[in-house]
């Protein structure tokens, strides 16, 4: 299981359009959207793993740049209320 946290940026009369187009990518979840930037997550699916989507963020239209903030690797996935410890 992996989940990666990652921010997004676009310009900012384009950032509702580009979101829409990240969620369409398996695995990404929206979290925050201010300005240009996108706040997102990324998590394997059995459509993709998220190395895949990763680097597919990166060809969306409108995106202008991507950053790794956050990953997760591990053998077993983690539940809900783990995830709340992991990321803080």
């Amino acid at each position: 299981m992996n989940i990666c946290g990652c921010v997004v940026e676009t310009r900012e009369r384009a950032a509702p359009a580009v979101a829409q187009r990240l969620l369409g990518l398996p695995g990404v979840g929206l979290h925050a959207s201010a300005g240009g930037k996108l706040v997102v997550t990324v998590e394997d699916t059995p459509e993709a793993m998220a190395a895949d989507t990763l680097a597919a963020l990166g060809q969306v239209d409108g995106v202008l740049n991507t950053s790794l903030i956050y990953h997760y690797g591990g053998d077993e996935p983690l539940e809900d209320g783990d995830r709340e410890h992991q990321s803080a």
